[in-house]
C-alpha cells in the first residue's frame, strides 16, 4: 500500500513490477496519469497491467472503474472519478468484477476496459 504523493509533493517511491503482486495507492487519483506513466517507464509495469479504481469505497454511491495502465487515466476522466478513491494495480483486478456485478447489462469482463460499476440504490 502506497500513498499517491512522495515527500514535498513529489512522486512516491515506486515498487518494481512483479506479476504476482498487488499495489494499492491511496490519495493518487489526482495524479493518476503521471503515476501510470511512471509505473510503466520507471518500474517496468506492462501497459496491459489491470488497474481498478474504487471511488467512495464503502459508501452507498461507491463506483468501480476498471481498465489498464494504458487507458485508466482516460477512463477516470471520462467517468469523472473524484477523491476519495483507492487505486488497485495488478492481476487481482481481473477478479475484482464479474458479470454478476452488472446484472443484465452487457459487459466484457475479460477485457476489463471501461467498465463502471455503481452500487445499486436500496429498494
Amino acid at each position: 500500500m502506497c500513498t499517491g504523493y512522495g515527500k514535498d509533493n513529489t512522486s512516491p517511491d515506486l515498487i518494481q513490477y512483479h506479476k504476482e503482486q498487488t499495489v494499492v495507492f491511496l490519495m493518487a487519483v489526482g495524479r493518476l496519469r503521471t503515476l501510470c506513466h511512471n509505473l510503466v517507464t520507471k518500474a517496468h509495469y506492462p501497459i496491459e497491467t489491470p488497474v481498478g479504481i474504487v471511488e467512495r469505497a464503502g459508501c452507498p454511491d461507491q463506483r468501480t472503474v476498471v481498465g489498464t495502465m494504458e487507458n485508466i487515466a482516460d477512463l477516470a476522466e471520462e467517468y469523472d472519478v473524484k477523491p476519495p478513491s483507492t487505486i488497485v494495480v495488478g492481476e487481482v483486478v481481473n477478479v475484482l468484477l464479474t458479470e454478476d456485478d452488472f446484472g443484465s447489462r452487457e459487459v466484457d469482463c475479460v477485457k476489463q476496459q471501461g467498465l463502471v460499476q455503481s452500487v445499486p440504490e436500496s429498494v
